[in-house]
């Protein structure tokens, strides 16, 4: 077996999870393999989607204790980010600036709770 046929069953796989989701997006660990599938294959298409579920991770719990992982997964939030087309929704293009007001907004409460 070939590695492109893996890697085109790969795509029809995601791509069939995601045609099978009645949600705008696929959220969680489901979300992120569909996701990052896809953006391999036409990354213009599933570049916002991708950022949107990694910024998730990053602020999700799995990583609340590993500033390493978080940095990881906000590093491929921002490159996919930067892949959103010029041309697609305002809101898409600018995703990253309200994502790193959100982030900062979290940070800032989380370090009042530690207080």
């Amino acid at each position: 077996m070939s590695g492109t046929n893996v890697h085109g069953d790969l795509v029809l796989r995601a791509r069939v999870r995601l045609l099978s989701h009645n949600e705008r997006v696929l959220h969680g660990e489901e979300g992120l393999w569909v996701y990052r599938t896809l953006f391999a294959v036409t990354p213009h298409v599933y570049a916002y989607r991708l950022a949107l579920v990694l910024r998730e991770a990053a602020e999700g719990p799995r990583v609340a204790g590993l500033p390493q992982a978080r940095e990881a997964l906000l590093a491929e939030a921002r490159a996919a980010a930067a892949r959103i087309p010029a041309d697609a929704p305002a809101y898409q293009r600018r995703m990253w600036e309200y994502a790193v007001a959100d982030l900062r907004l979290t940070e800032q409460q989380v370090g009042r709770a530690g207080q």
